[in-house]
């Protein structure tokens, strides 16, 4: 079973909604290419597994960005989309949220 493990991937708003603002825009598109390249030798990934932080601050428009790339990342990998397994880490918690309830 080839499986594709990342973590960390912090898209951060507002740069990651602009592929011109986006500083680490470079290093995911390099990662798409080697994943279509290790694919073409390798095979198609069973599964992808993202290990935490997907987002830097937990805004919305961070996990849309994401989702986007993860779908192409999938595609490159040869990996359905129902195959790829998020866990989330500390940076994919809404600190506001927990600072607004007494509860928490």
């Amino acid at each position: 079973m080839l499986l594709l493990h990342i973590s960390d991937i912090h898209f951060r708003a507002p740069n990651c909604t602009s592929p011109d603002f986006d500083p680490d825009r470079p290093y995911r598109t390099r990662m798409i290419r080697d994943v279509h390249t290790r694919r073409a030798t390798l095979g198609p990934v069973e599964a992808i597994l993202v290990g935490g932080d997907i987002a830097f601050k937990a805004d919305p428009e961070e996990y849309k960005a994401a989702s986007a790339w993860l779908t192409e990342l999938a595609e490159a990998a040869g990996c359905s989309l129902a195959r790829v397994f998020v866990v989330p880490g500390n940076h994919d918690v809404d600190r506001n949220m927990s600072a607004n309830s007494p509860l928490l």
